[in-house]
């Protein structure tokens, strides 16, 4: 699992499960997310497709080492997850920000559920995201992908 946060403010993500190889959506990921940001609080269960995520993954492994630049990862569904992962200053200060959010059916019609958040971290919080295995894992394909 990856976390960031500040004093009250964090954002979890982690990868549930990812669909092996040989199969039709090989590498594809189901992620788990839950954020609590300025008093509010959500959660979400999504795919992210593989080539998404290896993206995410080496763009972030690549953003703890230099402290600049961003990582986007996104949903398979519209509106369902943006995620962004970036430096906000020449110093390497970082903000997580994005938004997630489904539509729940009820008896009178569909109704949609969301949170929105932006929550600034101390950088080296960066340095636990190199220790979780699936983002090495990702980072790796995508570098022989790449080749």
């Amino acid at each position: 699992m990856i976390r960031f946060h500040d004093q009250t403010d964090y954002l979890e993500l982690d990868l549930a499960m990812q669909e092996e190889a040989g199969t039709p959506a090989e590498g594809d990921a189901y992620m788990t997310l839950r954020i609590v940001s300025a008093g509010f609080q959500g959660h979400n269960d999504l795919w992210v497709d593989s080539r998404t995520l290896r993206r995410f993954c080496r763009d972030i492994l690549d953003l703890a080492t230099r402290r600049q630049g961003s990582a986007t990862i996104e949903g398979m569904s519209p509106n369902e997850l943006a995620i962004k992962v970036r430096s906000i200053d020449r110093s390497g200060h970082m903000v997580v920000e994005g938004s997630t959010g489904y539509e729940v059916q009820r008896e009178r019609g569909t109704r949609r559920h969301s949170i929105t958040f932006g929550i600034e971290f101390d950088p080296s919080q960066l340095n636990e995201v190199e220790r979780v295995p699936w983002i090495r894992q990702n980072a790796e394909q995508d570098a022989s992908s790449n080749h």
